[in-house]
């Protein structure tokens, strides 16, 4: 499989330019000479660069640091104790990936923004005192189900009844929250290739949730599955970098096929594959339950974990 664009070390601008212009591997600027088509939209001297950077080789790391990076994880409490004990009783690891997958309507995006507002409690709660980035792909934010869920969370830490002191409190959380709207895979990876303009904007970032980072690469490449799995991998490679590089936890949201996790075995299947699973520290899969003796709430599996033995859990509502 030909390398993506997006794994060449190249300034994000000159990247934007290349996937703009529909090259998204370096196979697709091999096939003609740089002369015929990407001097229309490239300097010389960005052609020069382009050729440099296609020829480079990837940096290898030690197993001592990867060791080390593991001993050194921060998590977070996701404040729900079923989930919590699922992820061996500490939470959301920080520095990399957790992937939720789900049918749509499963609960991902209630999970979600659960994640936001358990993250900008203090330590002393079992949060990170943080600010969380949400990138909307689907249109799926909705201030009306965040200060809800904002409402459940105090009322969780505080049990007797709101009142005015408390609302503001719970508005507190919400204004912890930033989010940003696209509507495209190249919108999404330019505002990924841009991550440091945006860690120092929201100052005190702990968290990175995409929902769903599924539909743009399905929306776009709806024939060119290789290519797609390209970007995939790519973009991966790109949010592990960014969850090393500025400790923050990222929460991947995919979609499953329908007609998955329908059985007394919590499973489900991406739409978009499993590439994302394969950069995950943790996959949590969800599916919606209602009616139940239990209770209305979500079944939640642990379907895969470097870090954690697999397991499921409800979760009432």
């Amino acid at each position: 499989m030909s390398r993506s664009v997006l794994s060449l070390r190249l300034p994000a601008h000159l990247q934007s330019k290349l996937i703009q212009n529909g090259y998204y591997t370096v196979a697709d600027f091999d096939e003609t000479p740089p002369s015929d088509d990407l001097s229309h939209f490239l300097t010389q001297s960005e052609v020069c660069s382009l050729a440099s950077a296609a020829q480079a080789q990837p940096s290898a790391r030690s197993a001592w640091s990867i060791q080390q990076q593991v001993l050194t994880q921060s998590y977070f409490s996701t404040q729900l104790p079923q989930v919590d004990a699922l992820l061996g009783g500490r939470g959301i690891p920080l520095g990399c990936i957790t992937e939720i997958t789900g049918e749509a309507g499963s609960g991902q995006t209630e999970l979600c923004l659960r994640l936001c507002l358990a993250a900008r409690l203090p330590a002393s709660q079992g949060g990170l005192g943080a600010n969380s980035v949400f990138i909307d792909t689907v249109g799926s934010f909705s201030y009306r189900g965040a200060k809800r869920a904002a409402y459940r969370l105090r009322e969780q830490q505080q049990p007797e009844r709101l009142d005015s002191g408390s609302e503001l409190s719970a508005m507190s959380l919400l204004d912890g929250i930033h989010v940003f709207r696209v509507y495209a895979a190249h919108e999404l990876v330019a505002l990924l290739y841009s991550f440091d303009q945006v860690a120092s904007h929201v100052a005190g970032l702990g968290l990175v949730v995409i929902n769903t980072v599924s539909w743009p690469f399905l929306a776009s490449f709806t024939s060119n599955v290789s290519r797609r799995q390209a970007m995939h991998a790519e973009l991966a490679r790109l949010l592990t970098q960014i969850a090393s590089k500025h400790k923050v936890a990222i929460v991947l949201v995919s979609l499953a096929k329908s007609g998955f996790g329908r059985s007394t075995t919590i499973s489900s299947s991406p739409m978009d594959g499993d590439g994302w699973a394969r950069v995950a520290a943790n996959c949590l899969s969800l599916r919606r339950r209602s009616g139940g003796t239990d209770g209305d709430g979500f079944d939640v599996a642990l379907s895969a974990s470097t870090m954690h033995s697999t397991g499921e859990a409800f979760v009432r509502r």
